[in-house]
């Protein structure tokens, strides 16, 4: 019965990581996949979550299923740190809020609820170059997507204008996806007044802003990287805030995550809510316990949330050293020919090189250097013992120099 059916489409991460995990070499770098690496190329888990999971430990919660729209306290106290506790729509009820399969299930859960509930069924505006995962994402939900350019590639700046185009000669009622910060892949992130901009043209012309945040904290704090929300959220548009634990938690494996909705009043944020009951009932009947419950631990208590922004605080730091090493290696020290100064003008895990996919695929194969074939590199894969290394096998293959 099974003999028929093709493999699935080609998933570029999957292999880069595969590879790279395969990939015993001494001088092997891996700036790929993304998440947080230590000093030592490693996980790093975050001294705050060694404490809460000590504290969970002792609460002796057991493992009962969790309601399928998750903790109502997890949810509460997610919502604030992304919306602020005055925050108007938040105070009023007007957010229905359910807990996710990390930003992914939360991304997913929300395209379903467009293409299943919105009607007529809007077409998805994405950013190009945008998040991996999220045209298809959006696709697999039965959305149309329609592609504008997000970043100048010659200059590496965002195309702001571009961006107002498409806003503007969308039809009525579309939806345009935005990453609220730590643009994933290119580090380059909306300026308070091109969030007003965009706020403002979204909201005339009744489309529906759609904003992953999956890196909040790592950018520029945590209420500065979540100003962009809170901007639009100010503006009294309808909304969709897909939130993440993924990273500033560092629960990848966790999966733990957040969808808000953002709606005009009351009623409708109860309904909305009730509506992601259902739909999360037939699909996985409820997420996860014990990220949420070590979340939920940490921001209940003044002492461990403040641990919590110090060590958001210190791999920040880390990050901009990383992007300034990189740099002076390239631009000064390597003199490497091209313009690098975008590097440490971008924020978060990401930077998106002006390298071609075969100098990528020659920085794999022959330098041990993993990247995927986009030029995308996360810095947090850069250390004191690989970052001059790195550097030199970049300005050998721009040199060609293979």
């Amino acid at each position: 019965m099974f003999d028929n059916i093709p493999p699935g489409p080609a998933d570029p991460f999957f292999h880069l990581k595969k590879k790279a995990d395969e990939d015993d070499h001494p001088d092997k770098v891996d700036i790929g996949v993304g998440i947080y690496r230590s000093e030592q190329g490693t996980y790093q888990e975050l001294a705050v979550v060694k404490r809460a999971k000590k504290i969970l430990e002792q609460l002796e919660l057991g493992h009962d299923y969790g309601l399928t729209t998750g903790d109502d306290r997890f949810l509460k106290l997610a919502a604030e740190v992304m919306f602020g506790q005055e925050n108007e729509a938040l105070v009023s009820g007007r957010i229905a809020s359910v807990q996710t399969l990390s930003g992914t299930g939360a991304n997913h859960t929300a395209a379903v609820l467009i293409a299943r509930l919105l009607d007529p069924k809007p077409a998805i505006y994405l950013g190009v170059p945008t998040w991996n995962n999220m045209k298809p994402l959006c696709e697999y939900a039965g959305l149309e997507t329609i592609e504008y350019p997000y970043l100048d590639r010659e200059t590496s700046e965002l195309s702001f204008q571009p961006c107002i185009d498409a806003i503007r000669s969308a039809p009525t009622g579309s939806v345009f996806v935005l990453q609220g910060c730590c643009h994933n892949p290119t580090g380059k992130d909306i300026t308070l007044d091109q969030w007003q901009r965009f706020g403002e043209e979204i909201k005339a012309r009744g489309h529906l802003a759609f904003i992953d945040i999956a890196y909040q904290g790592l950018g520029d704090g945590l209420d500065e990287d979540a100003a962009g929300v809170r901007i639009l959220s100010r503006l009294g548009i309808d909304m969709i805030v897909c939130q993440s634990f993924s990273k500033n938690f560092a629960l990848y494996g966790e999966r733990c995550g957040v969808l808000h909705v953002v709606t005009r009043s009351v009623e409708a944020a109860t309904n909305t809510k009730d509506q992601l009951r259902s739909l999360i009932r037939r699909e996985y009947s409820s997420s996860p316990a014990y990220g949420s419950r070590l979340v939920t631990i940490v921001l209940e208590d003044p002492e461990l949330r403040q641990q919590w922004v110090d060590e958001l605080a210190s791999m920040r730091a880390r990050l901009i050293q990383n992007r300034q090493r990189l740099y002076k290696e390239l631009s000064t020290i390597l003199q490497t020919p091209g313009d690098w100064k975008h590097i440490v003008e971008e924020k978060g895990l990401f930077s998106c090189l002006a390298i071609t996919p075969a100098q990528c695929n020659a920085l794999n194969d022959n330098y041990h250097v993993h990247l995927p074939v986009s030029g995308r590199i996360n810095v947090a894969g850069l250390n004191n013992n690989n970052i001059e290394r790195t550097a030199r096998a970049i300005d050998a293959v721009v040199q060609g120099n293979r």
